[in-house]
Parts: structure tokens; sequence; C-alpha cells
């Protein structure tokens, strides 16, 4: 892993998702869990197929479900449900890592943001600054959420994900072949999404998705069309001064340490000179 340094959009990796070919066996969702050793609880039905009904601390990837309606020029109307595999779409200039306050969140050559548990001071800014509202906060007070199985693709393997779906929904690799690929979709008459976005994320992201127009609407269930957040940009000016005061602050605070350590010595040593002064003059 690397500092704050973002790959240029068509370096490192990206994946095509295919929403047409997903069938929502949840085949992902479970290897999520597995690979990356998540905490299971048991399934809670609701209205939509959907469980759980959001990401969690223990669940980076949910496969959520859009109810929909075709319409046919005919007038004939077709109830539609959508399945739509959804984790951390890896933002181009992710804003959660320009957010963080302490440089927590890092992003690896392959484009991979990752919050590192053990610097992450809780703050929740990542989730603040997050268009997606992806990052979630763990019992003990730290941020996590998908990493892109980044130790899987430092070793060559597809994310877990992306290895164990039926259908191939989702097309992994090099991030030049991926948007090409994306690219071509649209040039078919798909809808694709994470192409062109705010510049908020950097214009594009890393999970770039595809489907037909005729069922696009579910799209919106959770890839807003404005992939923003007001005013964090106040956050990401003020980190600087945040992390230079950190530093500043924890200075001046050895400083005054010193400086009444100095002055206890002073204070002891004289004292001793007084009482062996005064012992002298008994003796």
């Amino acid at each position: 892993m690397v500092s704050l340094t973002f790959p240029r959009r068509d370096e490192g990796v990206a994946v095509l998702v295919r929403l047409d070919r997903c069938i929502g066996c949840r085949a992902c969702q479970v290897a999520c869990k597995e690979w990356n050793s998540l905490e299971y609880r048991p399934t809670e039905f609701s209205p939509t197929f959907t469980t759980p009904q959001d990401l969690e601390p223990n669940v980076w990837k949910v496969v959520f479900f859009g109810e929909i309606t075709r319409e046919y020029p005919t007038g004939f109307a077709d109830p539609y449900v959508q399945p739509i595999p959804f984790n951390c779409v890896h933002c181009q200039t992710a804003p959660c890592a320009r957010a963080c306050p302490v440089g927590a969140i890092k992003v690896s050559d392959e484009g991979a943001v990752v919050i590192e548990g053990r610097e992450c001071i809780g703050c929740g800014y990542c989730q603040e600054a997050c268009p997606y509202n992806v990052p979630r906060q763990r019992e003990d007070g730290t941020y996590t959420k998908c990493t892109f199985c980044v130790d899987r693709i430092q070793h060559g393997m597809e994310p877990a994900c992306v290895a164990v779906c039926p259908t191939e929904v989702f097309e992994f690799g090099p991030a030049s072949q991926v948007l090409a690929s994306a690219e071509a979709e649209r040039a078919a008459g798909k809808e694709v999404y994470g192409l062109n976005l705010d510049s908020y994320v950097g214009g594009s992201i890393r999970w770039v998705y595809s489907i037909s127009k005729d069922k696009a609407h579910a799209l919106k269930i959770r890839l807003p069309e404005k992939a923003t957040v007001p005013f964090n940009f106040l956050r990401e000016v003020l980190n600087p001064v945040i992390r230079y005061g950190a530093v500043l602050g924890a200075a001046l605070l050895a400083v005054i340490g010193v400086i009444h350590e100095v002055k206890y010595r002073k204070e002891r040593v004289k004292a001793l000179k007084e009482a062996t002064k005064e012992k002298g003059g008994k003796e």
C-alpha cells in the first residue's frame, strides 16, 4: 500500500458490472464474506429480496433488488425485479481518502481504496464524504468497507466476488480494457453508469455498471445521478490544518513536558541542598 496517490483513470484495474446478466443468486455476497472472514448473522426477511437491507461493518457487498416496471409501446406494463450487486465503487479520486484527517485511507497502485483500521481514529469523515454512503463503523469505533480484494489482486487473482459469479456478470481486468468494454456497452445502446460523473469523485469510478435502457431506473436504488456531497470541500481544505495542528500540538505538549521536568528537577535539587544545609547546621 502507498500513501494518497491516485493512479490515472486508465491505470490499475477496474470492473464492469453487466446487470442484465445478474440472476440475484448472491454468490458474490457470500464469497465476499468468506474471503474476508466477515461474521455471518441470521437472514432477515423483508418485503424485498434484499438481505441484509444495507451495508454493515461485516457486510461489504449486498445484492439489492429494485422493483421496476417496464412499459411497452403496446401499453403492456411488465413488473420486474432487478438485482444490483453493490459494494464500494472505488472512486477515481476517492473523497473518503481526501477527507480523512489522519491519512488512514490508502490507495494502492491498482486503484483500490482501503481503510487501514489500525490508523483510523473513528471520526466518521469518510462516511460523511462518501456520495454512496459506503463506510461503516465497527464496534471499536473504527470504519471499514470493501477493499477491492487488493490482497488477491496483488497476487494475480480476481476479487472473490468476481471469481464465483456463475453468469459472468463481472468483467475484471486492466482499467483501460474495462473502460473500452464499458464504452462498447454504451455504443450498443446500454445505459452505462460510472464513466462521466461529477469531478467530486474524479469523474469516474472503478466499478462501472451497464444495464438495458428499459431497466435503467433500477440504478437509482444505490447509484446517485450526481455523485457529490455538498460542502465536503471545506473539510478537505481544513485537513492540512488539522494534521499539522495535531503535530504542532504534540510538539507543544512535549516542550511543556520538558519544561515541567526541568523545573521539577531544579526545585528538587534546591530542596535537597537546603535539607543538607539544615542538617549540617544542626550537627
